[in-house]
Order: structure tokens, then C-alpha cells, then sequence
């Protein structure tokens, strides 16, 4: 690789992309100009409204005439800013829904005890707030009584109800206390700046030339591959970075207008060093930049597929979408960083920068976090020169689109969905597994089960019939070859026994998970034991293949090399299970499923290791005694035991691809002609 001319290209992809308004924009005038206004008119907002309830009047009907100690509880305005005005009211009910009145109070007794009843609505804020005024004075109300009651029996008030007093000392310093109150914020606005610096020029540098047609024009040019790669990664990272340094001196002088604000209203007492911060600034920067690298390489990855400006738009949502959820947990209180969690991307950054301004150094921390990324980035542009290697980065072949959205006349019938498609309807399936499919399994048990297995089965194939994709060829539905059966019964077998050790070394590390994993399948073993089998083994072993071997898999192996289809339905499907824990096991298993399908043509191999596995799992709950004569093993919890199950289940695996051969069921269609 030429030094100078990667050079040369990294100029000319900068200036190309300073051009484009909007990447000024995002880089320049968002962090130094949007950001300060958003913080500080909505800080002066708040503190306006807030300003607003406390002194507003709020109108009160009492249906009793109070004793002589609450009216003069009622009268003394003295200690509160707001106007608690009682009037008189015939219909109090009627006056309350019609929000003549903010609220109206009714006297009780019970067992001799006089009882308040406070009636308000909960839908206007005015009413809520009203409560909260009414509560504060019968509190009064009470303590004036308490007090009486005590000084006619002869006793002080004063020891009887305040026998201790308590006093605060706050041991930390101002700057411990200005930089948690700064840690709260700043990690998720770094992040998000970084993403949204490194997006826009990623899309101009990759689907951007692709629609204007200057990518090709590139590649004429007596550069490589490996050079262009380079000079559009830098190009992107240095965007990134600048806009990330930006946003940091934006929230320095966001930070600093807090902490006056702060400091007039008390919350922080004493002077701050800016000097103290430089030394986790500095461990932060260096962390940051890590980070930019990969975040990079991935927003380019995610582009890179697109075919034109407002495709990749497209695409890059879910990618935002992850990482802001990412983002958020610097703003949870309770989630420690810890060797684990320094390993997840994008939480670690937030996590650790969060601890940095609160001065929590660790040394072995900072360290994992910093290689981690280093790692992840180097693995993201390994992806991204494997991509741009492909001459589908250079010609669009449609096979990106989302055809769902076109007019079904102008569909062709036959052929297989797209990536576009595919995605789509992952993010829909995902959608109504949450939004629907968890109200069902929580309201009807076993059959709000079944019902869910029937989203995640009709989804893509309704998607399917409307596109009019060939059904036999988008759900392989071909049948099963002689030599699918021993492949699909040794490859299940061999992945059973690896996802087993997989799953022990993980439950060490996320021992938290591996319990809520436990919990959650333990609920679904308490029905009979056939019906259960149905339920869990062969119910979502049709509709899970129908989804990820079938509709899945073959719009990715449509577009990419097999084994990269494979991986990518397989972390879809890890990921689809939610838990840390069973990812790799699931994952694991997607992938030789998707394997013996892509050899054998037929989806019917992937549902009998499916059934398999999840059969296996239902029987070592239930029936153990079945299994143990003939898997003792599986039974034990001997660490020991894994490394006899590991190489042992590799040959399993091994014997399965051998099985299966290197080639193809003769008649099979190959994805890639269609």
C-alpha cells in the first residue's frame, strides 16, 4: 500500500465531503450551536415551569366545615409561594370533571379515626399538583394535632416528636460532584455525536459515489482496493473524531453554565479544578478515538450495501437505534462496569466515561475497554475490505431494495425476496414478538405461545405470497435427501454438546443472565410433558426455519457468499432469543441449520435439528431419566466434563459436513441465478 497515494485520496475524500452542507452542518453547527440552546433553554424552561406550579392558585372544595386547627392550617400562607383558594361548591363531583375545581377533600371516620379523602383527576396536571398541595397541609394538619395532644398530657412536643436530629456532611469534593452530574449526560451525547458525525460522511463516501456514479470512476484509477478503503475509512474516522472533540468543548461550556447554576443554587459547594479533569480527559480521549475507529468501520459497513443516498438512510436506522439503546446506560444508576461489561461495545464507552468524570479509576478496566475496542474496530474493517472486494458494492443488482413498497402489479412473480425485504420483515416480526407476543404468552400461557410461533411463521410468509416470491424456493421447500437425515441428527448432536460448553464458559461470565435464562424456561416446563414437547420442540421449529432458514437466509445467501449469509442469519437468530447466555448455543445452532440447508436444498433438514435440540433440552427437564443412561454427561456439571464434550462434538460436526459432502443436491437451483 502507497503512503502517498493514500494520501492523495484521503484529501480528495475530504474535501469532497466538506462540501456536502449537511456534514457541516452535523459536525459544526449542531455540537457548538444546537446542543448549548437545547440544554440551556430547556434548563431555563424547566426552572419557568417549575417557577409557575409553585405559585399558581388552585381552587379546593371542602364538603366538611374544618375545626378551628385547619383553618388555621388553611390560612397561613406563610411558608408557600402557591394560592390554595376554597370555595364553596354544591356539586363537587360534577365541579371536579369539569375542572371548575382542582379537587375537593371528604371527611370519614373509621374505627373512630377521622379519614381524609382526597378526589382529583389524574389526567390534568393542575389536579395532580393539587394533591400534592392538599397533602403537604393535612400533613401539617397532623403534626399540629400530634402536638396538642402531647402538651395536654403534659409532655414537650418538640423531644417527644424530634427526639434526634440529623445533620449532613458531604465528603466529596466539587469536582467529584460536578463531574457525576456532567457523567449523567455527556456519554450519551458523545456517542451519539460520534455516530451521527461519522454517519453522514460514510453514506456521501460509499452509497453516496455509488448513485453518483464517481465509484467506478474511482476504481479506473491505478489505485487499489486497499488504498481507496483507507482513504474513505480515515476520511470518515477524522470526521468523526472532530465532530466527537467538538461536541466534548460544547458540553464543557454546557457543564460549566450547570455548574454555576449549580453553584447559585447551592447543589455545589466550593470551587472546581479543571486540572483534575485532564487526566480522565485524557484516558478518555484515547478511548474515544478507539471507539471512533469501529463505529466507523460499522456505519460504513451498514452503507456500503446501500445503492443510493436515501437507501442508506434506511439502513442506518437500526444501527442508531442500537447504539442509542447502548447509550442509554449511562443514565441507569445501579449498572456497574465491570470486566463484563467493559467487553460489550458502545455501553462500555458510556459506561467508563461516566466513572472517569466521577474519578473512578481502573487501570484493568480502562484497559479492556481500550483493547476491546481497538479489537472491534480491526475486526469492522476487516468486514468493510471483504465488502468492498465485492463487485456488489460497485453494481446494484436490486437485490438490496425493499420490494414490499413497490405496486404489486410491477412485481415479477417467481425469484427470491431481497435483503431489503428481509430485513424488513425482521424488524416487523421483532415488533409484534414485543409489542404482541409477550402480552399473549403472559395472558393465555400455552396457547398465547402457539400464537406467537404463528406471527413469527405468517409474517414471511405473507410478506412472501404479496411479493409473489416463489415459495418453494424462498422456503426451500424441497424434499429431504438421504444423506440430510444422519447430517442433520450428527450436526444437531455435535452442536448440543459445543453449545453446552459454550454455555457453562458464558454463564461464568454473566452468571446474572444465566439464572434470568433458567428462570425464563423453567416457567414454560410446567404443563404436561407431550404437550409440552409440541409446544417447545416441533411448534417453533416449523416457524422459527420458516423465518430465519427459510425467508432469512435466502434473501442474505441471494446477495452474499454462502458462509456470510450463514453468519448473518445465525447472529440474527442469537440475537432473536435475548439472553447473553443462549446466544451463542442459539447462534451456533442457526449456523450449521443454515449450513445443511444451503448443502441439501431443503428446510426440512434445519426443522429436524431443530426439534433435536429443543426435544433434547425438554427431555433433560422433564424426563431425565430417559436420557441419563444414554447422556450421562449432559446431566453433570463437572467443568471437566467440557473438555471431552468439546472435541467430541467437533467430530460430531465434522462427521455431519462430511456427510453432506462439497457439493450440491443435483436439480438444486443455485440462489445466487435467481
Amino acid at each position: 500500500m502507497r503512503t502517498r497515494t493514500v494520501r492523495f485520496l484521503y484529501k480528495k475524500e475530504i474535501l469532497d465531503v466538506l462540501r456536502d452542507k449537511k456534514t457541516v452542518l452535523m459536525m459544526l453547527v449542531v455540537p457548538l450551536v444546537l446542543y448549548p440552546i437545547i440544554f440551556i433553554v430547556g434548563l431555563q424552561l424547566m426552572t419557568s415551569v417549575t417557577k409557575t406550579i409553585n405559585t399558581q392558585e388552585y381552587t379546593v372544595a371542602l364538603s366538611f366545615e374544618p375545626d378551628d386547627t385547619l383553618a388555621e392550617v388553611l390560612a397561613d400562607d406563610s411558608d408557600r409561594d402557591y394560592v390554595l383558594r376554597l370555595v364553596e361548591s354544591t356539586d363537587p363531583a360534577k365541579d371536579l370533571v369539569s375542572e371548575k375545581i382542582c379537587a375537593y377533600v371528604t371527611r370519614e371516620t373509621k374505627d373512630g379515626t377521622p379519614v381524609f379523602r382526597i378526589h382529583y383527576l389524574s389526567s390534568v396536571s393542575n389536579s395532580n399538583y393539587a394533591v400534592d398541595r392538599i397533602e403537604a397541609l393535612l400533613a401539617k394538619y397532623r403534626t399540629k394535632l400530634s402536638e396538642q395532644m402531647i402538651e395536654d398530657a403534659g409532655l414537650s412536643a418538640k423531644k417527644v416528636l424530634s427526639p434526634i436530629s440529623v445533620a449532613y456532611d458531604d465528603r466529596s469534593t466539587g469536582e467529584e460532584t460536578a463531574g457525576s452530574l456532567l457523567g449523567i449526560i455527556i456519554p450519551f451525547m458523545l456517542v451519539m455525536s460520534l455516530l451521527l458525525g461519522t454517519m453522514y460522511p460514510a453514506i456521501d463516501t460509499t452509497a453516496g459515489e455509488r448513485e453518483r456514479g464517481t465509484l467506478e470512476t474511482m476504481l479506473t484509477l491505478p489505485v487499489t482496493n486497499r488504498e481507496l478503503i483507507v482513504s474513505k475509512f480515515l476520511t470518515v474516522a477524522t470526521i468523526g473524531v472532530v465532530s466527537a472533540i467538538l461536541n466534548v468543548i460544547s458540553m464543557g461550556f454546557v457543564g460549566f453554565y450547570l455548574y454555576k447554576v449549580a453553584a447559585k443554587t447551592g447543589s455545589i459547594k466550593g470551587d472546581i479544578s479543571v486540572g483534575r479533569f485532564l487526566p480522565a480527559a485524557a484516558v478518555g480521549v484515547l478511548c474515544i478515538l478507539a471507539f471512533a475507529v469501529f463505529i466507523s468501520a460499522i456505519t460504513m459497513c451498514v452503507t456500503a450495501f446501500a445503492s443510493s443516498y436515501k437507501e442508506a438512510n434506511n439502513y442506518i436506522t437500526p444501527l442508531t437505534l442500537v447504539v442509542m439503546f447502548g447509550s442509554f446506560a449511562g443514565f441507569l444508576p445501579n449498572v456497574v462496569l465491570t470486566k463484563n461489561i467493559a467487553l460489550i461495545p458502545v455501553v462500555n464507552i458510556c459506561l467508563l466515561v461516566r466513572d472517569l468524570l466521577a474519578f473512578k479509576y481502573s487501570v484493568g478496566i480502562i484497559a479492556i475497554v481500550l483493547v476491546s475496542n481497538v479489537i472491534y474496530g480491526l475486526f469492522a474493517v476487516m468486514l468493510l475490505a471483504k465488502i468492498y472486494n465485492s463487485e456488489s458494492v460497485l453494481f446494484g443488482n436490486g437485490k438490496g431494495s425493499i420490494q414490499i413498497f413497490e405496486r404489486r402489479s410491477n412485481m415479477k412473480p417467481g425469484g427470491i425476496p431481497t435483503t431489503g425485504d428481509a430485513w424488513f420483515v425482521l424488524a416487523i416480526t421483532a415488533l409484534l414478538m414485543i409489542y404482541i407476543g409477550g402480552s399473549l404468552q403472559a395472558s393465555y400461557g400455552m396457547a398465547g405461545i402457539v400464537a406467537t410461533q404463528l406471527i413469527i411463521l405468517l409474517v414471511p410468509l405473507l410478506v412472501a405470497v404479496y411479493t409473489r416470491k416463489s415459495l418453494k424456493k424462498t422456503f426451500s421447500l424441497r424434499r429431504m435427501p438421504l444423506r440430510g437425515l444422519p447430517a442433520a441428527i450428527l450436526m444437531s448432536i455435535g452442536a448440543i454438546f459445543v453449545g453446552a460448553v459454550l454455555s457453562t464458559l458464558v454463564s461464568l461470565l454473566f452468571p446474572a443472565s444465566a439464572m434470568s435464562a433458567e428462570d425464563s424456561l423453567s416457567d414454560l416446563f410446567n404443563g404436561s410433558f407431550l404437550p409440552t414437547l409440541l409446544m417447545i420442540a416441533v411448534l417453533p421449529a416449523v416457524c422459527e426455519e420458516f423465518l430465519f432458514r427459510g425467508y432469512i437466509f435466502t434473501a442474505m445467501a441471494g446477495r452474499f457468499k454462502p458462509v456470510a449469509a450463514m453468519i448473518v442469519t445465525s447472529v440474527m437468530f442469537g440475537i432473536y432469543h435475548m439472553s447473553v447466555v443462549r446466544f451463542f448455543t442459539t447462534a451456533l445452532l442457526g449456523f450449521f441449520s443454515a449450513y445443511v440447508v444451503y448443502r441439501t436444498g431443503s428446510i426440512f433438514c434445519g426443522m429436524l435439528m431443530h426439534v433435536i435440540n429443543n426435544g433434547i433440552a425438554v427431555v433433560l427437564e422433564m424426563k431425565p431419566e430417559l436420557l441419563k443412561p444414554i447422556l450421562p454427561f449432559l446431566m453433570s456439571e463437572d467443568l471437566r466434563i467440557c473438555l471431552i464434550l468439546a472435541p467430541v462434538g467437533c467430530l460430531l460436526l465434522a462427521a455431519g459436513m462430511l456427510v453432506l459432502g462439497r457439493t450440491r443436491e443435483k436439480g438444486q437451483t443455485d440462489i445466487h441465478e435467481n
